[in-house]
């Protein structure tokens, strides 16, 4: 939750508070607050002071969209089945987090029309989905007919960017959520065709997109053959998933082994790793002379954050507790000030 607030005062009015105008005192008696003015990065203020105040509220419960990417070629049903009776792990690792979650299924095939939609029905499993487990078995068991390339970075772009985001899969990413995609392939991948020259960076990208736009962590994790040697497990023979491995561990997500009969472990790891609350909330714009002031439920914060340019945002080294009430002042930079002083 966010609310933002503008206000003008002269040099004389006096220093701003710590707390402000959403928590402090109303915005037409702000002179008599007795507030001190001094932002971190900044001694002086111009002469013409324009500053925003923005409070938002940390989540009460972390929010998680878990993006599965599963090959569908004909070496994965053994695969598949062990995904679908792993979900019971799963489901109880984000359940005993108190995890809001929304789960979807796409495939590794991209050369067809419904490369990127996702699957299943209902297409969106959520932690209130009645029968969660079998909607979740269905979902994953996307078939071993598929015979294009396996492609899972060039999958989770299509199934996060326009037109499926605002189309097909409608509703599945949140804006505030945290995002986790896990590959599930017994090959590498093969995005090359609709990625580009370097699908590695072009995924890294996508990512840290998605993170920059929630303000919350956007990690990718790969169950597959393992780096290198692959591995042999019931469905034959799992080639090395180097790229989605090296996606992986520079997302900061983890490299699981896919020829492992029971993947409940696996759920489990995932389902863990996807707990995590926002570190970064995005300004409405950038602060003037890169400063700031920053408070945590009424206490000011001289360090444990940074701020970011571009997009704007205050992020903070760890993440505030939930509900916690965050409330950041800045001033506006001298090209936006006359517009939104007279706004204000």
């Amino acid at each position: 939750m966010r609310q933002l607030s503008t206000f003008s005062a002269p040099r004389e009015a006096g220093p701003l508070s710590t707390g402000l105008h959403a928590l402090c005192c109303p915005l037409l008696v702000l002179a008599a607050c007795n507030i001190d003015n001094t932002l971190r990065g900044q001694d002086e203020v111009a002469e013409e002071e324009v500053f925003v105040t923005e409070t938002f509220e940390q989540a009460s419960l972390p929010r998680i969209d878990v993006l599965w990417v599963v090959d569908s070629t004909a070496s994965m049903a053994e695969e598949q089945l062990a995904l679908g009776d792993a979900f019971p792990a799963l489901a109880q690792s984000l359940g005993d987090a108190g995890l809001s979650f929304h789960l979807g299924v796409v495939t590794t095939e991209v050369d067809e029309l419904d490369g990127g939609v996702l699957q299943g029905d209902p297409w969106i499993i959520t932690s209130n989905t009645p029968d969660a487990a079998s909607a979740f078995a269905d979902a994953v068991a996307v078939g071993s007919s598929g015979d294009g390339p396996e492609a899972g970075l060039a999958a989770m772009k299509l199934a996060l960017t326009e037109p499926n985001r605002g189309g097909a899969n409608r509703g599945f990413r949140r804006a505030d959520a945290a995002l986790h995609v896990v590959v599930v392939s017994d090959d590498d991948d093969h995005s090359d065709a609709w990625l580009g020259d370097d699908p590695t960076a072009a995924a890294l990208a996508l990512l840290a997109d998605e993170a920059a736009a929630s303000g919350s962590p956007a990690l990718f994790s790969a169950v597959i053959g393992a780096p290198e040697t692959g591995c042999r497990g019931a469905g034959g023979q799992a080639q090395p998933g180097d790229r989605y491995a090296e996606v992986a561990l520079a997302s900061g997500g983890v490299v699981e082994d896919i020829c492992q009969a029971d993947l409940s472990a696996i759920a489990t790891r995932m389902g863990e790793l996807s707990q995590a609350f926002p570190t970064r909330f995005l300004l409405q714009s950038e602060p003037y002379n890169d400063a700031a002031r920053v408070s945590v439920d009424g206490v000011r914060l001289d360090s444990g954050w940074s701020l970011e340019p571009s997009p704007p945002a205050v992020v903070f080294d760890e993440a505030p507790a939930p509900g916690a009430i965050i409330v950041v002042t800045y001033q506006l930079p001298p090209e936006l000030q006359s517009e939104d002083g007279e706004g204000s």
